[in-house]
């Protein structure tokens, strides 16, 4: 690699390129239904308006964090033939996509709802009517679809009050008389399990879970995806077959991570030439001091290098070092946002009854 400018450019293209896998197509499906159900009769008598349409439909996507979750959601939605010829991030497109914060309370939910579809609200109102003004907002732009990414953020840390009134919410959202949406929840496989505990919620859900890694089953596939980033980068994969379970584990069965680690890995192939160096005169290089690096190959090593600087491991716990790698400690995939679920407040015994 000649310069700093030509890894940029090689990097960009390795990152640029999207690892397909079957969750793609039952995801794709699956909007598709969502789209068709909007475009129904509930009454055949009568002619298509926007109260005569059936109750909209609510599709749940989880997976732990690093799945990919995110990415597969986006690429699916804006390459999805039914949305082809649609601004799909203006006002006039067909959807609406909030990243929910943390924490979140629902009325917050409501103000960022209502805020992307392009009404903010500059003052301070009760929940109600943030409620009331996001369903007249999306029924004034005619927005059929509602997509809440990072779903845990709210679900996770209400009570069990406020997650009553979250999954009402939701179900008054899909089926208002005066507009009905379909709506996608993703997150942590929590959030499947708040579905589920709403019955109403459950009945109109269809869940789809990101695919966990598995040794042998997944291997050859793995394989083939680095040899293909390889090749994007213009370097031949040494090794794969045997890289290919060692980075199952290391991913932690997480297919995005197991990517990211591969693309880490390009690079350190692709050191560019102003840091690579001849023994110095006044050095005694330490055997391993310097990388036994051919050019133009992807190799374990480069693994090794890439997941050490990620996870701080010693060679020990390196699976790509290791030689009793299956024994190493696979990355767990907790969420970063605490526990799973709401944490109970401790009754406190005070003069006026129950403390909060």
């Amino acid at each position: 690699m000649s310069n700093s400018h030509d890894l940029r450019i090689v990097m960009e293209k390795v990152r640029s390129k999207y690892v397909a896998s079957k969750i793609d197509r039952e995801l794709g499906e699956a909007i598709a239904r969502l789209l068709v159900n909007h475009a129904f009769r509930a009454n055949l008598t009568i002619g298509s308006t926007n109260e005569n349409r059936p109750e909209g439909r609510l599709l749940v996507l989880t997976g732990p964090s690093g799945a990919g979750k995110t990415k597969t959601l986006t690429r699916v939605i804006r390459r999805h033939p039914l949305l082809q010829g649609y601004d799909l991030d203006g006002p006039d497109g067909l959807l609406v996509s909030v990243t929910v914060t943390s924490p979140c309370t629902l009325k917050q939910l409501g103000r960022d709802t209502v805020s992307t579809v392009g009404y903010p609200l500059e003052r301070d109102i009760k929940e109600h009517l943030v409620w009331e003004r996001t369903r007249f907002r999306l029924k004034d732009r005619k927005k059929i679809l509602l997509i809440f990414d990072e779903m845990q953020h709210i679900t996770q840390t209400v009570n069990a009050a406020e997650q009553v009134k979250v999954a009402n919410t939701i179900k008054d959202l899909m089926i208002n008389l005066e507009w009905r949406s379909s709506i996608i929840v993703c997150g942590l496989p929590a959030v499947a399990d708040f579905i589920r505990g709403d019955e109403q919620l459950k009945r109109r859900a269809t869940f789809l879970q990101m695919k966990h890694l598995r040794m042998p089953d997944d291997n050859e596939d793995i394989a083939a995806m680095i040899t293909g980033l390889a090749k994007v980068a213009g370097l031949t994969a040494q090794g794969d077959d045997e890289i290919a379970p060692r980075l199952i584990h290391a991913a932690g069965g997480r297919l995005g991570v197991a990517v990211e680690v591969t693309q880490d890995a390009i690079e350190m192939a692709l050191v560019p030439a102003y840091l690579e160096s001849d023994e110095a005169d006044d050095e005694i290089a330490l055997h391993g001091s310097r990388d036994a690096a051919t050019p133009g190959v992807l190799a374990i090593h480069h693994f090794a290098k890439a997941f050490g600087r990620r996870s701080g491991n010693a060679d020990d716990e390196n699976p790509f070092v290791s030689r009793d790698w299956t024994g190493t400690t696979a990355p767990k995939p907790t969420p970063p946002d605490g526990p799973t679920q709401p944490r109970r407040r401790r009754s406190r015994k005070t003069s006026g009854g129950n403390g909060r």
